[in-house]
């Protein structure tokens, strides 16, 4: 069953260093924040450094001709985007249907955390760095 919570980014800006991102999200569980209308108005800011590659598995697989082929396989590998957080490597301006943040200094929309497992996590299995991210549950 589904609990009525979300968020979207769509990337507005990139360069050689960096990209840039607007987000919004929503919860059905409150009118208040609907967002009905899909707004975006919080932005989010990577630098391409915190972007990690995946690990790399190659072997030889039999073919059912019977030949042999390498075959290479990406793994995802953990980011921690919480740190680089942190450490100001990624900038969060949280959206205004922003119905809760973190515990710490920052107070970032726990909403824009997933975007980022989910950003990273794509980024490892597409090798590019996505045009837009979703989660919803």
């Amino acid at each position: 069953m589904s609990r009525g919570i979300g968020a979207f980014a769509h990337k507005i800006a990139e360069d050689e260093n960096s990209v840039a991102y607007e987000y919004g999200c929503y919860n059905l569980n409150d009118p208040k924040y609907h967002n009905d209308n899909h707004l975006c108005d919080g932005n989010i800011a990577v630098l391409k450094e915190c972007f990690a590659e995946p690990e790399i598995h190659e072997k030889m697989k039999k073919t059912p001709s019977g030949k042999k082929q390498q075959v290479k396989k990406r793994i995802p590998v953990d980011v921690d985007y919480e740190q680089m957080l942190h450490n100001g490597l990624i900038k969060v301006e949280n959206c205004g249907n922003c119905w809760q943040t973190t515990d710490d200094d920052l107070n970032v929309d726990v909403m824009v955390l997933h975007l980022l497992f989910k950003l990273f996590r794509e980024y490892q299995v597409e090798n590019k760095i996505p045009e837009s991210v979703s989660y919803d549950v």
